[in-house]
């Protein structure tokens, strides 16, 4: 089986031939929701908010907020034309090397509904709003999901990708952000039509939320989510495996918040990291490997790391499965 096969045939339950990371199974597309989500060198998105680059990744200007009182929110967000982004021309620049058939094609969709509402306004205004006016807060997240929604469907329509990736970063690496409840009452509806948008076109869905999470796995499973991506170890990673194999594709098992995350891991110590996660995950047959390793100039996925390719021959001497 080439990368693609392998992952359907994971997808759908049945046993994958080998263990996949995700630097080698995805064609990933993030040019899309550049211009249309946070802008990737940095700048004002399209909604309005001003984006600081660090070789970490990009954030919200620090203590530049749009409104601090959710009320208020339709007084300062001003949804912008899709037709004026350039979804089309982004995405033909993307596409125009990638040969089909070999890799599955991941569009990447950041900033989700929590994450933009603590992009306008902060994240300790964003999370006493969720629970001082759940009512505006709701509103805002249905309007903003119908705004997703509109960006799903002209990167479907551009991309014709398999799958796409919902980033919306709702825990800390010791819990949620709010409460189980809150996040089902607030937040869910919203994030169920978002979902719904995506699977009704036939393209799986994949939830990013990086922290201790394992509280609400089960809502995305219920909801149409097919994947969980940035998976962290904080979470009973073996368990959800087990529990949702066939229903759910978990996506991570790296020890992000450890020493072999940090700048100076040396590399050995980077094989080891990737053989255990081979050893320890893939056996259920829903894992696929999401290397987190740093160095001075950022994340290596995006920048070059010489770690990585000794660390790839040492994953593909374990990858496959018997």
């Amino acid at each position: 089986m080439n990368q693609r096969e392998n992952f359907f045939a994971m997808l759908d339950g049945r046993k994958p031939e080998f263990i996949p990371n995700m630097m080698e199974v995805y064609k990933m597309c993030v040019f899309g929701t550049g211009i249309t989500d946070s802008p990737l060198q940095g700048g004002l998105d399209p909604l309005g908010v001003n984006w600081i680059v660090t070789k970490e990744g990009a954030i919200p200007e620090p203590n530049n907020f749009m409104f601090e009182d959710i009320a208020d929110w339709k007084d300062y967000v001003k949804f912008p034309n899709i037709d004026s982004l350039g979804i089309e021309a982004a995405a033909k620049i993307e596409m125009a090397d990638f040969t089909p058939g070999e890799q599955v094609v991941n569009v990447f969709s950041v900033c989700g509904l929590f994450e933009r509402l603590a992009a306008f306004m902060g994240f300790e205004n964003a999370l006493c709003s969720l629970v001082e006016d759940p009512e505006s807060c709701q509103e805002f997240f249905d309007a903003f999901a119908d705004y997703k929604i509109a960006c799903h469907h002209r990167f479907i329509d551009a991309y014709q990708p398999d799958m796409i990736t919902y980033f919306d970063d709702l825990a800390t690496a010791n819990g949620l952000f709010m409460s189980p409840k809150v996040y089902r009452e607030v937040i869910k509806p919203a994030h169920q039509r978002i979902i719904e948008a995506v699977t009704s076109r036939g393209v799986i869905f994949a939830q990013h939320t990086c922290g201790k999470c394992e509280e609400i796995v089960g809502d995305y499973v219920e909801m149409g989510a097919k994947m969980w991506s940035s998976a962290q170890i904080s979470n009973d990673l073996e368990g959800i495996m087990e529990k949702y194999k066939g229903r759910l594709i978990v996506e991570g098992g790296w020890d992000s918040s450890g020493p072999v995350s940090y700048n100076d891991a040396p590399t050995e110590a980077v094989i080891d990291e990737a053989v255990r996660c081979a050893k320890q995950y893939g056996k259920y047959g829903n894992f696929i490997l999401m290397p987190v390793l740093m160095n001075e100039n950022g994340n290596s996925m995006l920048v070059g790391d010489p770690r990585l390719t000794p660390m790839l021959e040492a994953w593909h001497g374990v990858e496959k499965l018997a």
